[in-house]
């Protein structure tokens, strides 16, 4: 019993750790339109009516300025 916790414990940190940014890794061709998602996103976020769209387009949007920190952090423009 103790050992299969340890593993789902483990199994929980190892892929949280390693996927804390989705698996994105940054690169020219990846980081070239972040700015222009991000603007997007923005603008529906504006216009969203429903709660639960909105919600999404949040979370859309702090996965797209995790990138934009990623990219930026790599020394790539998000233009």
């Amino acid at each position: 019993m103790k050992q299969q916790l340890l593993l789902a414990v483990s199994a929980v940190f190892f892929s949280t750790s390693a996927f804390a940014n989705g698996g994105f890794e940054p690169n020219p061709k990846a980081c070239v339109n972040v700015g222009k998602e991000i603007n997007r996103v923005s603008t529906e976020m504006k216009v969203a009516k429903s709660g639960i769209q909105k919600s999404w387009l949040k979370r859309q949007l702090g996965a797209l300025e995790s990138k934009r920190s990623h990219c930026s952090t790599k020394g790539f423009s998000t233009r």
